[in-house]
């Protein structure tokens, strides 16, 4: 069976890095070649070269160029791709046009929460064989939508376990260091998380702890200026963009507050994987990764009182809960070996084998 991949990202986000591992896993499995198609010159591209896999560049400096679908078109055909998988928004139009052109069966990942807009939004996804929602919170909006059930396949997203060994090993600091790692937008609650601080710092709470914003994005020096404001300055550290594995083995306890259009949080299972407790938000998506009170904590959406009551359970003033961080750690360990991309490959092999190639 030959699959097409489609992503017209420019960036190296978390969907990226889904592409990357599925498709590594894919390249292994006998009877499957699979091919990603991107944007010249973006990270993914450069990313599956050098993980030996075949990738074909798309024309045009644009996410979406017209002369991307005739190249397709031409592609499909000489390849005799069977299966058009596309990965992100933009590539979900071009991909519904290119199963009207060619075809193939089309697969579309959806790996956000937020209700289809009517008009070409909708009628692309309409136009795939299947949807692999990365939640079923996205399924169940997917099917609002309009969505046939019988398309919808959950399937969550899967990381590498590997990739964070070292920071697994890595001892924890001797002061607590609370972390959060994601983009500077809105729906990644990093303003809750440095109100819940400013709550801590108030009360004098968790002795002498301090805490790393790790991400960039548009909310940067609005967040920065905010946590100035709460008398964060010599506390927090924003420390820019940086790979995951190379930070959480730097933090005592991770928290994920975000606030809507979660898909299926890569962050979390990063922080299973890196033996770090987890503290998270309770948006529906969260919840059907972390158990409360077995794979992490949870605490209301924007509720920055509560965060502060969780993170407090885990840096009291005499330290570290030491028993209820490693219970935590425990169970987001068993629970990280449902979410692996070993995991995530095969239940896409299955999804291509039932459309029939």
């Amino acid at each position: 069976m030959k699959i097409l991949h489609l992503d017209l990202g420019r960036d190296m986000r978390g969907g990226q890095r889904q592409v990357l591992y599925l498709m590594r896993r894919l390249a292994a499995a006998p009877g499957t070649a699979t091919l990603l198609a991107a944007p010249r010159g973006c990270p993914l591209g450069a990313a599956a070269r050098a993980a030996g896999l075949d990738v074909h560049d798309l024309p045009g400096r644009q996410g979406w160029d017209p002369r991307a679908l005739l190249a397709l078109r031409a592609l499909v055909r000489r390849r005799g791709v069977d299966v058009i998988h596309t990965h992100c928004a933009a590539s979900a139009l071009l991909g519904a046009l290119l199963k009207a052109l060619t075809g193939a069966r089309l697969v579309h990942s959806r790996r956000v929460s937020y209700p289809l807009r009517p008009g070409p939004s909708r009628a692309k996804y309409l136009a795939a064989d299947a949807v692999a929602c990365v939640s079923r919170e996205i399924a169940e909006v997917m099917a609002r939508c309009g969505v046939p059930r019988e398309r919808l396949d959950v399937i969550h997203s899967g990381i590498d376990p590997a990739l964070y060994a070292e920071a697994a090993a890595a001892p924890l600091p001797p002061r607590p260091v609370l972390g959060v790692v994601g983009a500077l937008t809105p729906q990644k609650g990093v303003a809750v998380f440095l109100e819940a601080l400013g709550l801590l710092e108030r009360r004098a709470a968790g002795g002498g702890w301090r805490a790393v914003v790790v991400g960039d994005g548009p909310l940067g020096p609005r967040l920065r200026a905010r946590a100035e404001a709460l008398g964060l300055s010599g506390r927090v550290e924003f420390a820019g963009w940086r790979e995951s594995a190379q930070v959480l083995g730097g933090l005592s306890v991770l928290a994920v507050p975000s606030m809507d259009g979660e898909g299926s949080s890569a962050v979390i299972k990063e922080g299973w994987a890196a033996r770090r407790p987890v503290v998270c938000s309770d948006l529906p998506s969260n919840l059907e990764l972390v158990e409360p009170g077995v794979s992490g904590l949870a605490f209301p959406r924007g509720d920055a009182e509560a965060l502060a009551a969780a993170l407090l359970r885990l840096c009291a003033p005499g330290g570290q809960d030491a028993g209820l961080a490693a219970a935590l750690v425990g169970g987001g360990a068993r629970r990280l070996e449902s979410f692996t991309e070993e995991a995530m490959a095969r239940s896409y092999q299955d999804l291509y084998a039932r459309l029939g190639g």
